[in-house]
């Protein structure tokens, strides 16, 4: 089976370990107003700046692997809810990957500075880039030594310690058959007359002058352009539409017309141009997505018991 995408708690902590440790200094390491100490991590001293850097880099780093505004906005609201406490479980799990004395070879450093090179056009723009920012190759190789040893150790002691039994698999599946059924889809040419720009009885006119005309088979490109002022709507699933338009369209055969129908801003014509009947998914098909996501459950209840754990051993202060 294809290993596990993490969900957003375990990406989030990938995403966070890479901006605070790397991509926090390099974009984001300008003076912030406030400095005064929120909260106290063992010997280590986290300040209202430390807090403010460490968001502002998220918020970098998640534009920089190009997230969608929606995924952005997501996990920008955890962290701006949870920020201290996603920066004090950052700090705990260095401090247990140093406690394992730790080595990382330079060439698996290397590689990780390569990739970043890459990302520029030339050498000297890389190195501009960090020169800009108070940063040494040298400082830039500690921190990535440092986001290693956070990765290694929570595979070490969270991830490693997954195993999904391939029953739990069938289990999952014979229990949860509802989430596997595919639902019937349709592609639908429609053409929409608005009441906006004319009476209810001029648009029932057009409306019925169109659905003739389709019924007739005439090019639907010529139709749409003279008479919709909407866009057509193309593949839906059942279950998309409001049920009045929903009761219509999923009793077309192929190529019917439907008969006019009529919203609360204008009327719609609806032709089936392809169905896609609904189908109970089966278990080879979805077995990588349920195994996923009981990695996940397992990932997420092993590694929040181990950084509890280390919660729990350390001196943790919140101002």
């Amino acid at each position: 089976m294809d290993r596990i995408k993490l969900s957003m708690f375990a990406g989030c902590l990938t995403v966070a370990l890479m901006c605070s440790l790397f991509w926090g200094t390099l974009v984001c390491a300008h003076d912030l107003p406030g400095d005064g100490i929120i909260a106290i991590v063992n010997d280590d001293v986290i300040t209202l700046k430390d807090l403010r850097q460490y968001i502002a880099s998220i918020y970098s780093q998640l534009r920089i692997e190009n997230k969608s505004p929606e995924e952005i906005k997501e996990i920008m609201g955890d962290y701006e809810q949870k920020g201290i406490d996603k920066l004090i479980e950052d700090k705990l799990i260095l401090a247990a990957a140093n406690e394992k004395d730790m080595i990382i070879r330079d060439e698996i450093v290397d590689k990780r500075i390569k990739d970043i090179k890459d990302r520029y056009a030339s050498e000297d723009e890389f190195l501009q880039a960090i020169s800009a920012e108070g940063l040494t190759v040298s400082d830039l190789k500690k921190k990535l030594i440092d986001q290693l040893k956070a990765k290694y150790i929570v595979d070490l002691e969270a991830r490693d310690k997954v195993f999904v039994n391939p029953q739990d698999v069938t289990d999952y599946y014979n229990q949860h058959r509802n989430e596997f059924e595919r639902k019937t889809q349709i592609n639908l040419q429609s053409v929409f007359v608005s009441f906006d720009k004319r009476g209810k009885q001029e648009a029932a006119t057009r409306a019925a002058e169109a659905r003739s005309r389709m019924i007739a088979g005439e090019d639907f490109d010529k139709i749409f352009k003279e008479y919709s002022d909407g866009a057509s709507i193309g593949t839906i699933e059942q279950g998309q539409m409001a049920e009045g338009i929903e009761n219509v369209v999923f009793a077309l055969k192929l190529e019917e017309v439907s008969r006019p129908v009529e919203v609360e801003n204008g009327i719609y014509v609806f032709k089936a141009i392809g169905i896609i009947p609904g189908k109970l998914q089966t278990l080879k098909e979805v077995k990588d997505r349920i195994y996923n996501k009981l990695y996940d459950e397992q990932f997420q209840s092993k590694f929040k018991e181990w950084v509890d754990k280390l919660r729990k051993k350390a001196y943790v202060e919140i101002k």
